[in-house]
């Protein structure tokens, strides 16, 4: 049995160029496919909801940095506190809350009696974003900054009052030590 190439050959250009002729020609009469205005309207409509969305996205942004760096801060106070409560490392813990107007403020959780007293080797220093600030409402100031130091072994803190941790484009957060050492945020 001899195969004829020359036959096959024919057959499959005219299968290809038919089936490809014919295929174009449906969708040329059936009007399948986009045309250039519908596929501009579906580009615009894209963008517009792209647009609108950015601002909803930096709100979220925002909100979401405040609320970390004020659960941060509350849980450095909340582990200075139950240091001084289990007298780790026999001492009594505090937090230094560092307001400074030219620079970024932060925190230092140090062990001591007082952040003057302290041993240097236990600080644990934290700095806030720059659009991240402490204002205090009614603690009482050491210096310009905030000193919150937690008894050893009772957990009472020498200093107490609220503050608010404020972002510069939106938001704050209020931040309470009570008399008994709790910490809350408001």
């Amino acid at each position: 049995m001899t195969i004829d190439f020359n036959k096959v050959f024919r057959f499959r250009k005219y299968f290809v160029s038919g089936f490809t002729q014919h295929h174009f020609f449906l969708l040329k009469k059936s009007g399948a496919g986009f045309t250039l205005t519908e596929l501009l309207i579906v580009i615009a409509i894209g963008v517009i909801l792209v647009a609108a969305s950015v601002p909803i996205y930096s709100n979220l942004q925002v909100k979401a940095q405040l609320n970390e760096s004020t659960t941060q801060v509350v849980q450095t106070l909340r582990l200075a506190r139950e240091y001084s409560l289990s007298r780790y490392q026999d001492s009594a813990w505090g937090v230094l809350l560092d307001i400074n107007l030219m620079e970024d403020d932060g925190y230092v959780l140090y062990k001591g009696d007082s952040y003057d007293l302290r041993d240097l080797d236990y600080d644990r220093e934290t700095s806030l974003n720059l659009s991240l600030s402490f204002v205090n409402l009614d603690f009482d100031l050491t210096g310009a900054n905030i000193d919150i130091n937690f008894s050893k072994g009772v957990g009472r803190p020498n200093n107490i009052g609220s503050m608010i941790m404020s972002h510069s484009v939106e938001g704050s957060n209020t931040i309470i030590v009570n008399s008994l050492g709790l910490v809350e945020e408001d």
